[in-house]
């Protein structure tokens, strides 16, 4: 089933922070842009009531969300010399929390079966901030805890922490909801080991330009063959890896309306050669150089100004 539930704070005043801001305008993706102001207005999106005031399909809604929700990234672990919002148990308050309430002790007991070992401090803290202060569920971070033992082997308080706040951040705070989060990347994740593998990144740990870049493949439906292709066209123009390049010639072919390998060298005869089918034939596409010397002044452009900032000791 497609994860298509989207959701942000309750609140009259919605606030969009920058950084969300400019990964949306690097995606590129209106309707994720779209979903987004209306999850902020509305606090969360509901399927069919976001569909109708959008006037989008279902397929361009769950894209949407698929791609709104890649885009969500945990908060980042409040940091000592900065305020945050996050409670500062007191060992007290998490021992009460184990003795008093059955449910949390049920957490805490499959975090030890997990983790092989008698829960720290640390370790009890973060477990009580998803519980009590994200709103996880007890069962939802039973299922939080199996998905990354199976993912990881080894668990560490780092990762609870991380995949507890992206969770809270998407809206995922049941057993059910979870269940369901859980079966969309158990059936995304091949596609999406094999566009990483094409991008020629290691699909356990990928750097996040090569998240971005496999975020933008799923979400606008280019298959792998298709990644291989745009990577195969940039070493043969650039003469080295750029992920950059790579994302914009996807980009391109997806304003062109081109997916599958077969429309794109339908289009573009001239990448035939890329993946072996024909011999080169001469090309006629005035558009493919003008996007390429777009391309390269960009890159010149933020280059001069790199360096005229570092210059003026910027």
């Amino acid at each position: 089933m497609a994860q298509t539930s989207v959701s942000l704070p309750e609140g009259e005043l919605r606030v969009a922070s920058c950084g969300m801001l400019d990964k949306l305008i690097a995606t590129a993706d209106g309707d994720a842009a779209l979903l987004y102001l209306y999850v902020l207005r509305h606090g969360r999106a509901d399927e069919t009531a976001a569909m109708r005031a959008l006037h989008l399909s279902r397929e361009r809604y769950e894209r949407a969300a698929f791609t709104l929700n890649g885009l969500i990234t945990p908060a980042a672990p409040p940091q000592v010399d900065k305020p945050s919002d996050t409670p500062q148990y007191t060992a007290d308050e998490l021992r009460r929390a184990r003795l008093d309430d059955q449910k949390f002790a049920g957490v805490c007991a499959s975090a030890e079966g997990v983790l092989g070992r008698t829960l720290t401090e640390g370790q009890l803290r973060c477990l009580l901030t998803a519980y009590d202060h994200l709103g996880l569920s007890a069962e939802a971070i039973v299922e939080l805890l199996a998905y990354l033992k199976g993912e990881k082997g080894t668990v560490r308080v780092s990762d609870i922490r991380r995949e507890a706040y992206l969770w809270a951040d998407m809206g995922v705070v049941t057993a059910q909801q979870a269940q369901q989060y859980l079966a969309h990347k158990a059936n995304e994740k091949p596609l999406s080991e094999a566009v990483y593998k094409a991008l020629g990144a290691d699909p356990a740990q990928p750097a996040p330009k090569e998240q971005r870049v496999c975020r933008f493949a799923l979400a606008h439906g280019f298959p792998p063959e298709a990644i291989e292709l745009a990577v195969q066209r940039t070493d043969k123009q650039q003469g080295h890896k750029s992920l950059d390049y790579t994302l914009g010639i996807l980009r391109r072919w997806d304003e062109a309306g081109i997916h599958t390998v077969s429309e794109i060298t339908a289009l573009e005869p001239e990448t035939r050669t890329a993946v072996g089918q024909t011999a080169a034939q001469p090309t006629d596409s005035g558009t493919l150089a003008a996007w390429e010397q777009k391309w390269e002044e960009s890159r010149r452009e933020t280059r001069r100004k790199r360096l005229e900032a570092e210059a003026s000791g910027i």
